[in-house]
């Protein structure tokens, strides 16, 4: 017996009507790749957005780290300054004691020793390459010839005798207001103990801080401009 096989049609309402025309609407590729691309530009945008403000915000740090940094150092700079100013302007630990070589009579003979030594050879006359090109005179020498000019000037006036070239009263009028500026100028502030018993300072006996005048001695004596000694 011969069987016949038949096929029967699908009916249309099963498949739809735009199937042969749009299949790729329904598997959505082209929807997941633009829908893809949206992100990674969305994502790329927010990276920059985030790179930026990064920038910025590190920017604005170090400008304000700066500024501060700036005015911290202006002000520890100016407080030091403040506090440096009334310091004294040696680094040498000295004790006043009276000599009373310094103050005797021009006639003794040690006390010419005595202020032969505080003058190096050259009487502070000096020529630096670098610090005086052309020679100068160091002001601490001309300030102790001054002090020693007024020594001979104040004992030819106790003795009644005719002063040396050096200790006439023109230079010696020259010396004490030179002497005053001086002393005004260096404005030394270490401070001294006030003595009891006197209500008023001596000077003596305690320690201040005072400039290396060895050293500077020897620094005049080694720059010096000529071989001359004593300093009158």
């Amino acid at each position: 017996m011969s069987s016949k096989i038949t096929y029967e049609r699908v009916p249309a309402q099963d498949v739809p009507e735009d199937a042969e025309h749009t299949p790729a609407e329904h598997d959505g590729s082209p929807l997941l790749v633009s829908d893809l691309d949206q992100r990674l530009q969305n994502r790329r945008y927010s990276t920059a957005c985030w790179l930026i403000t990064l920038v910025l915000v590190a920017a604005a740090a170090a400008l304000v780290s700066g500024t501060a940094g700036f005015t911290w150092g202006r002000r520890v700079e100016r407080d030091r300054a403040e506090s440096d100013w009334f310091s004294p302007p040696g680094r040498i630990d000295h004790v006043f004691k009276y000599r009373w070589q310094f103050s005797a009579r021009p006639s003794n003979n040690e006390s010419q020793i005595w202020w032969d030594k505080v003058f190096p050879r050259g009487r502070g006359f000096i020529q630096h390459p670098e610090i005086s090109p052309v020679p100068h005179g160091l002001a601490v020498f001309h300030q102790l010839h001054c002090l020693d000019a007024i020594r001979h000037g104040y004992y030819a006036a106790v003795d009644g005798t005719e002063p040396a070239h050096f200790a006439k009263p023109g230079h010696i009028r020259h010396c004490i207001d030179y002497l005053r500026q001086s002393i005004m100028c260096n404005a030394d502030t270490n401070l001294e103990p006030i003595d009891p018993d006197l209500d008023g300072v001596t000077g003596w006996g305690f320690p201040r801080k005072c400039r290396d005048i060895v050293r500077l001695i020897g620094w005049a004596q080694k720059w010096r401009t000529h071989n001359q000694t004593g300093h009158h």
